[in-house]
């Protein structure tokens, strides 16, 4: 039987013990391009359509990049004894085929939120104005609808991150392609609540550091430099800030996950010889 606080263990063991290949792998893959995509965001808003989109690909990059990062730490944990040098190069391997199970997981929820969109095109809603800062509120019915929807959606979305929870070091270690989420499926069956009591702590303990790390680090270089600007050195500091916070939590949930592959990779073979 697999025990969260088991893989937990693990997970800082694993960190504490091989912490000299764990540092420069989540600096350069996770720490940079989240740091840099942080100070990017702000722009998207206050810049003309063409700079817009130069700065939208930049962001898809950096997306690229800190999924590369978590990659080489997903190898890394899998396999300590084969050292960074090793991890790296898994992660160039896999990097493609991690790009193509990303873009189906897009449409998946591209899809998902699909109704939503619908209902508010139906309704009427101006997205333009709602673009640029200035959205009229939706009908009564359509946000009944919404709000309905919304908790369906988060919901069956939470039970789909418990599922596929491992879908990231399966790819890495079996390198089954699609069949990365029949079986990760497969590995969390009869586990998913669980998952989901992690996957709810992981997120709100995560929002609430970053957030509150955004609002002290930014309250304090805004009175220190100038931060009335979309981009500033205080919004530079502050994004540097969230990044290290945001490269601490994602270091934590790539190498659980990678240790939770493992354990349920193991009680699902012993019940399997068991038979």
């Amino acid at each position: 039987m697999v025990v969260i606080g088991s893989v937990w263990d693990r997970t800082v063991e694993f960190i504490s013990d091989n912490l000299s290949a764990v540092v420069p792998i989540a600096l350069m893959g996770v720490f940079v391009p989240m740091s840099i995509y942080t100070s990017l965001a702000p722009l998207t808003s206050s810049v003309a359509s063409a700079e817009r989109l130069v700065i939208q690909c930049v962001m898809i990059a950096l997306g690229l990049w800190s999924l590369w990062g978590k990659l080489a730490i997903t190898a890394l944990a899998l396999d300590p004894h084969g050292g960074r040098s090793v991890a790296i190069q898994m992660a160039g391997r896999r990097l493609l085929p991690a790009i193509g199970i990303s873009l189906l997981l897009l449409a998946a929820l591209l899809l998902a939120t699909a109704p939503v969109l619908i209902a508010l095109q139906l309704a009427g809603f101006d997205f333009v104005a709602a673009a640029s800062g200035h959205p009229t509120p939706p009908g009564g019915p359509v946000r009944a609808f919404i709000v309905l929807y919304g908790l369906l959606f988060v919901l069956v979305a939470l039970w789909v991150a418990a599922r596929l929870s491992v879908v990231l070091p399966t790819m890495v270690m079996e390198r089954r392609g699609l069949g990365v989420f029949r079986r990760s499926f497969r590995l969390t069956r009869g586990f998913a609540l669980k998952i989901v009591g992690v996957v709810l702590l992981y997120l709100i303990v995560s929002a609430v550091a970053e957030k509150a790390t955004q609002f002290v680090f930014g309250a304090i270089f805004g009175l220190l430099f100038d931060g009335e600007s979309a981009v500033s050195l205080a919004t530079i500091l502050t994004s540097i800030m969230v990044g290290a916070v945001v490269t601490g939590f994602t270091v934590l949930a790539t190498a659980f996950c990678a240790k939770l592959y493992l354990a349920l990779r193991d009680a699902r073979e012993s019940i399997v010889n068991a038979r």
